[in-house]
């Protein structure tokens, strides 16, 4: 009876750990097929399953025959287990490629051994031992392989996993801790059958600590998320609930269907029965599996989500929304929808360092005031990121105080976060410094986050930072700009009080310069007028000596009468009150004009003057000439009085594109120097030199000029190649310019005058 019992126990056993072994090594596989972690698991649970049927088929055998072919299948998965266990353990542990020549030394040995594990050098046969019928007995290869390949190679990858527990830390030391112990005890209890082997009377009767390596290492599945499998768990139920209501339903509707063709036509039809079942299957698959999953995701609280689209709607919100109280509204909504947690705070570092609540959904107000005003919680926070950096998982920072394997900096603070239902701690950093963290719940579903979930929560925790940080800003510039606004309006006001103070001077210095310029004009007009009349001998005869003092004082006063005429014109066109008597004009009549009534003051200093007139005449401009006539003189001037030898060449031209006529004097003076020419053309300003040629002048003409030219919506602009190289002055009208509007105005109001004049006659 004990014989027969020891028998069932052991062969059911063995049956169990070759169901776990395949389940759970297609679980983890399925899980992430490219990582040679998965894939060596995979085989490992394979060659697991291989000598748990060879150990089951072994002990149900009625026959020796039957039970040595079984129990070299055993050896064939035995002969596997050593090279694939140590091939996990190395990629666990992140040393295969370290260890890359002892892999492929262990898996060609184990490959001869293979290739005798079917010979009697391996297995000689299978006599009664102890209670069991048939147990096998070793070759002379079985012992070389025992205590040359098996022992050492198992001895040397537990003692990797048992290193690595040891000199973890954290939730890794939890992981390998129970891996530690899953593979140790599977390997003892597989090793309590060698003494048999040997006649030593020891019964394997810790043979069923074969199967305790997947508990353990489904404890730390679910507890610490070793090797992530928690997703495929929940598909895999929606698949066997698909796959059970396929089944009943072909059952049913096959009876149905056959009993129906039997009733009409006298015969059972199970081909009939199967093609209408595969078309009610066709059409009703997608549907039902949509219903199935929704069912179980509604009932586990596993709504799966996409990472990608996760991380892509994190990444569009972040980089599209400034307002922060928005930003944290839709950051929550999308991580809500994804991790299915009821509870999210955003707490943030304020400028005197301590948090302050931005945002809260889920918690209770008094709870979370309660946690932000945790005795010293900056602080903690510090220390805490400092001693375990990253992701806060509180439920297994809580798991590992609780095991005494981790202290945290406040154990009441832990145990608060714990007993509130906070689950993750993301803390939020731009370039390691802490701005603030993100508190996430618990799961609805009760489930710890894993992997995959904190992976993703890192980089969007990275994101989050940036936005938060930018909308802070922009609430601060927000609340900037307001006082901003108001300085600006205050400034504003000073500086348009200002504004009317300068007004009112530049309209005294205006009104100054008008008057000091009106009564110097007169005796400067009377003086003009004598020194005519004693030159032309109107009080008798004048000395030679004294005929050429007068011609001095004569040139002086003339420069005298324009310096005031200039004054005079800039008070006007300051002020507003400078006419203009717009006409059109023919510039070249009046440019001729100016050069010949030049010339002779050219010919003077040895200068050639040219005018050079064009075949075909330019388009009349809408102008006035004397303030045109005006500007040519001062440019033609300005040349002779700057050229020291050579010739000056002025010329027009008429740009068709631009609708304008152009003016320019072209001589072979003294040139500009680069840094002069950003001074032309401004009051009093002169170039650099200038005084040792012509000492008079006190730069009011460009200035002038340029009003003018301005004045009727044209250009006037000075260039020059360099010092000692000449110059070239130039102004451009346009065929139209104001003065059309002018005219038109003064048309339209002098018709307006001749209607109103009849109306009053008529009345």
């Amino acid at each position: 009876m004990f014989y027969l019992f020891s028998i069932n126990i052991y062969a059911w056993f063995a049956a169990v750990n070759f169901v776990f072994s395949i389940v759970f090594g297609l679980l983890v596989f399925f899980n992430n097929k490219k990582r040679r972690l998965y894939q060596t698991f995979l085989a490992l649970n394979i060659a697991i399953a291989i000598w748990s049927l060879g150990y089951f088929f072994w002990q149900m055998s009625d026959d020796s025959i039957s039970a040595l072919f079984w129990s070299r299948i055993l050896s064939v998965g035995s002969i596997l287990i050593p090279p694939l266990f140590l091939h996990w353990v190395l990629s666990l542990l992140n040393l295969n490629k370290k260890r890359k020549n002892l892999i492929v030394v262990v898996y060609a040995v184990a490959s001869v051994f293979l290739l005798f594990s079917f010979s009697k050098n391996f297995v000689n046969g299978v006599s009664v031992n102890w209670y069991f019928k048939f147990w096998p007995v070793p070759g002379i290869l079985y012992t070389l392989y025992l205590f040359g390949t098996y022992v050492p190679i198992v001895i040397y990858g537990n003692y990797l996993i048992i290193r690595k527990y040891l000199e973890s830390t954290g939730v890794v030391k939890s992981r390998m801790r129970w891996v530690a112990i899953g593979t140790v005890l599977s390997f003892i209890g597989g090793s309590t059958n060698f003494p048999l082997w040997y006649n030593v009377s020891i019964p394997p009767i810790l043979n069923f600590l074969v199967a305790g390596y997947p508990i353990f290492f489904m404890y730390s599945i679910s507890r610490y998320r070793f090797m992530d499998i928690r997703a495929i768990i929940a598909r895999t139920i929606a698949f066997g609930f698909i796959v059970a209501i396929l089944i009943s339903l072909y059952a049913i509707v096959t009876a149905i269907i056959a009993q129906f063709f039997e009733n009409l036509v006298g015969t059972k039809s199970t081909i009939i029965a199967g093609v209408v079942l595969s078309l009610f299957i066709a059409a009703g698959y997608r549907p039902l599996r949509r219903f199935i999953e929704q069912v179980t995701d509604r009932f586990l609280f596993k709504k799966s989500y996409n990472p990608d689209v996760l991380l892509a709607n994190i990444t569009r919100v972040t980089s599209s929304i400034l307002d922060l109280q928005n930003l944290l509204k839709s950051i929550a909504k999308s991580l809500a929808a994804a991790f299915q947690f009821e509870k999210i705070g955003v707490v943030l570092l304020n400028e005197q360092r301590n948090l302050e609540i931005i945002y809260q959904e889920g918690f209770k107000s008094e709870v979370a005031q309660a946690l932000v005003n945790f005795p010293n919680i900056t602080k903690i926070l510090f220390q805490e990121l400092k001693q375990n950096p990253g992701i806060q998982v509180i439920d297994e920072m809580k798991t590992r105080y609780d095991n005494g394997e981790f202290k945290p900096v406040s154990p009441q603070l832990l145990e608060t976060l714990h007993t509130n239902d906070v689950a993750i701690i993301l803390p939020l950093t731009i370039k390691e410094r802490l701005i603030g963290v993100i508190a996430l719940g618990t799961k609805k579903s009760g489930d710890p986050y894993n992997n995959q979930d904190i992976g993703v929560l890192g980089i969007i925790a990275g994101q989050a930072a940036i936005a938060i940080e930018n909308g802070r800003l922009y609430e601060e510039l927000k609340g900037f700009n307001v006082k901003l606004e108001a300085e600006v309006n205050r400034k504003t006001a000073a500086l348009r009080q200002a504004n009317l103070e300068l007004r009112r001077l530049d309209q005294a210095k205006s009104d100054f310069i008008s008057i000091a310029s009106h009564q110097l004009r007169t005796p400067l007009t009377i003086i003009k007028g004598y020194i005519s009349m004693m030159k032309e001998g109107n009080f008798g005869p004048v000395p030679a000596v004294i005929m050429k003092n007068l011609d001095k004082v004569y040139i002086s006063n003339e420069r005298l009468i324009s310096l005031v005429e200039n004054l005079l014109d800039i008070s006007r066109i300051e002020s507003g009150k400078q006419d203009f008597n717009w006409q059109s004009i023919q510039l070249e009549d009046l440019a001729q004009t100016v050069a010949d009534n030049l010339k002779p003051a050219a010919k003077i200093k040895g200068l050639k003057l040219f005018f050079h007139r064009q075949k075909n005449l330019t388009p009349k401009v809408m102008a006035d000439s004397n303030k045109v006539h005006e500007v040519m003189m001062n440019f033609i001037d300005n040349a002779i009085k700057y050229t020291e030898k050579g010739e000056i060449n002025v010329s027009l031209n008429y740009d068709d594109h631009k609708k304008m006529v152009t003016f320019c004097v072209k001589d072979t003076g003294r040139g500009l120097e680069k840094d002069v020419k950003s001074y032309l053309f401004k009051k009093f300003s002169r170039g650099k030199g200038s005084f040792r040629i012509h000492t008079e002048g006190v730069g009011l003409g460009l200035y002038v000029a340029k009003i003018i030219i301005a004045a009727h919506h044209g250009k006037v602009w000075a260039e020059s190649e360099g010092s000692d190289k000449g110059s070239r002055f130039c102004f451009s009208l346009p065929l139209e310019g104001p003065g059309e509007k002018e005219i038109q105005k003064q048309q339209e109001q002098e018709k307006s005058g001749v209607k109103e004049s009849k109306v009053i006659r008529n009345k």
